[in-house]
C-alpha cells in the first residue's frame, strides 16, 4: 500500500480529492450552519451579526468595540455600524470607557437581554442537529483540532 501524502501537500497533489480536504468540510459546515441559523433568526427579526454581539455581551458583560470585533469576527467598521443600529433599536447602550476616552464600551440593555434569550431558545434545535450523533469525546476532539488549526494560523 503506498504511503499517504502529508495533509500539507494534499491540495497540491495531482489526485487531489476535495472530499479529503478538511477546509472543504469546514467551509461547507459553516455555510450550512449560517443558512439554518439565518432561517430561525429571520423569524425573530434579527440576523447573525446581532446574535453574535448579543451573545458575546451576555457572556462578557461590557465589551469594547475592538473586543467585540475580535470575538465576533466582524470588521471594526462594520461592527460599529451594527452597534449603532442595535443602539437605535434599544438592544445595547454605548458609553465612553472611563479609563480611556478613545474606547467605546458596549453594554446589553434589558431589551437586548430579552432578544438574546429568545435567540438562544430558538436556535437550540439548530445547534443540537449539528452535533447529532457526536459523543462527548468526539466533540472534545473536534474542539481541540479546530483550536489547533486556529492557533497554527494565529501564530504566524
Amino acid at each position: 500500500m503506498p504511503a499517504r501524502k502529508s495533509l500539507q501537500s494534499v491540495e497540491e497533489a495531482e489526485d487531489f480529492r476535495f472530499e479529503e480536504f478538511p477546509f472543504y468540510w469546514l467551509a461547507h459546515a459553516h455555510a450550512i450552519y449560517v443558512v439554518e441559523m439565518e432561517k430561525v433568526l429571520k423569524k425573530l427579526g434579527t440576523d447573525m451579526p446581532v446574535r453574535r454581539v448579543l451573545l458575546m455581551l451576555r457572556l462578557r458583560g461590557t465589551a469594547s468595540i475592538s473586543d467585540l470585533s475580535r470575538h465576533t469576527i466582524i470588521k471594526m467598521s462594520t461592527l460599529t455600524r451594527i452597534v449603532q443600529r442595535m443602539r437605535d433599536d434599544g438592544l445595547v447602550e454605548t458609553r465612553t470607557n472611563p479609563s480611556d476616552a478613545r474606547v467605546t464600551d458596549v453594554l446589553i440593555t434589558p431589551g437586548g437581554e430579552e432578544l438574546a434569550a429568545r435567540i438562544e431558545q430558538a436556535t437550540r434545535k439548530v445547534l443540537a442537529r449539528g452535533y447529532e450523533g457526536m459523543s462527548a469525546a468526539e466533540m472534545k476532539f473536534l474542539m481541540q483540532s479546530l483550536q489547533k488549526i486556529f492557533r497554527n494560523f494565529a501564530d504566524h
